[in-house]
């Protein structure tokens, strides 16, 4: 039964390694309150960004940049904001599109100096050729089997203590926070389990009221 066990969180780890495009419209910015929220950029490979797209990264990226050393230092020196190299991983998780440290890697070879830093239009270029790599998100069925199969009472549904522990130790390990988001709302059943399926959905869609760009 733990070989079965094992086996089984083996399988939804591989599942979830592909997951952080979908998960990451629970992460965003909230410029005017100063806090997290979901920017959901879609993008096909090989297309544009248009417009309406460019702003919404441009306050993610004016939020991160000013709150950091080198993005204060460019602006008390007159020049443009640019974002640290360490943080374009998280810009790009924010705006929905999660890379593999070798994805990021490939995408920053794009960039002259990434090591003084990232301008805006060059993470522009960035995000556009983020979302041509890497494997697609899951979708809601792809997901709730994946769930499903780590349901030992074949009621597809989860305990909120195992929940908590694959979402905060697998994959693109999420938050408390943003775990208590991803719970809230999704009603209980006799036994206090979550249903699979209203799990899948809510990781897929995120939190009623994000906007999808």
């Amino acid at each position: 039964m733990l070989l079965l066990l094992l086996l089984l969180l083996l399988l939804l780890l591989l599942l979830l390694l592909q997951l952080p495009p979908s998960r990451a419209r629970w992460r965003g910015f909230d410029c005017q309150q100063g806090s997290l929220h979901a920017m959901d950029i879609k993008l096909t490979p090989g297309a544009m960004l248009s417009p309406q797209q460019r702003e919404e990264i441009k306050k993610g990226f004016n939020f991160i940049a000013q709150k950091s050393e080198i993005g204060r230092a460019a602006k008390r020196a007159g020049l443009p904001l640019v974002l640290p190299k360490s943080d374009v991983s998280k810009l790009l998780r924010a705006c929905g599109r999660a890379v593999s440290p070798e994805e990021l890697q490939q995408v920053l070879e794009k960039v002259s100096s990434p090591d003084k830093g990232v301008e805006l239009q060059e993470f522009y270029t960035l995000f556009e050729l983020a979302c041509e790599i890497g494997e697609p998100p899951l979708n809601e069925m792809q997901l709730f089997t994946a769930l499903a199969a780590l349901d030992l009472t074949a009621s597809d549904s989860l305990d909120t203590k195992t929940l908590k522990d694959i979402l905060g130790t697998m994959g693109d390990r999420m938050g408390v926070n943003e775990i208590d988001r991803v719970i809230e709302g999704i009603p209980k059943d006799g036994r206090g389990r979550l249903s699979c399926r209203l799990i899948a959905r809510r990781l897929v869609k995120g939190p009623e009221g994000i906007p999808h760009i």
